[in-house]
Parts: C-alpha cells; sequence; structure tokens
C-alpha cells in the first residue's frame, strides 16, 4: 500500500512515511495506525471504518450543529372534536354617506349622459 499521507512536523511539515493500514472513509487518503481515528457504533464499539483527524473533526461538527429530532411520543387515542361554533355576528357597520351633489355643468366638469 501507499506510505501514509498525514503532515506530521511543526516547523518544517512533510507526510508520515510510515506504511498505510487503512484508507480515510471520507478523504481516502492513505493512513497509518497512528494516525487512523476507529468510528464507533450506536453500541461503543469499534465499526472497522477510519477517518483521518481532520475528516474526524468535521464529522464531529457536523453533528454537534445539526439539531437532532425531539423525542418521538406515543400515540395517543384520537379524540372527537366537536366543530367550532361560528362566531357570532357583530353589528352591520354603518352604512357610508353618500357622496355629495355631482358638480353642477357651470363649474367646468365634463358630464357624460
Amino acid at each position: 500500500m501507499d506510505p501514509c499521507t498525514i503532515e506530521t512536523g511543526l516547523l518544517r511539515k512533510k507526510p508520515c512515511g510510515h506504511p498505510s493500514v487503512t484508507q480515510c472513509l471520507n478523504c481516502e487518503r492513505p493512513l497509518c495506525s497512528q494516525h487512523a481515528v476507529a468510528q464507533l457504533t450506536d453500541a461503543g464499539k469499534k465499526s472497522g471504518k477510519f477517518l483521518c483527524k481532520e475528516c474526524q473533526a468535521a464529522w464531529r461538527d457536523i453533528e454537534k450543529n445539526t439539531p437532532s429530532a425531539p423525542p418521538a411520543k406515543p400515540a395517543a387515542p384520537a379524540k372527537e372534536v366537536a366543530p367550532k361554533p361560528a362566531p357570532a355576528e357583530s353589528e352591520p357597520a354603518e352604512p357610508k354617506p353618500a357622496d355629495p351633489k355631482p358638480a353642477s355643468s357651470g363649474s367646468g366638469g365634463i358630464d357624460f349622459k
């Protein structure tokens, strides 16, 4: 297999170079046993899948920031719901006052009849 490609070193970054034993499940980089982070099942046991440290950190951030679904409540028996009564009718609104008398023909307005 290819050598591990995880960069090591504080000031001078270089590839690890150890023989790889697996690949990252996400980015498919070759990983040695030192840089492979095992994935756990829901029961807390190792699943046999590995991620690199960068992908593991990104996965953890996504899980932390993604809202989880609220726990499901047990289904309650459906109750018959009576229809709501119609709201009581209020008094009718007052009629609008009639428009003032139309302008006389002497005011310069046009009269269509």
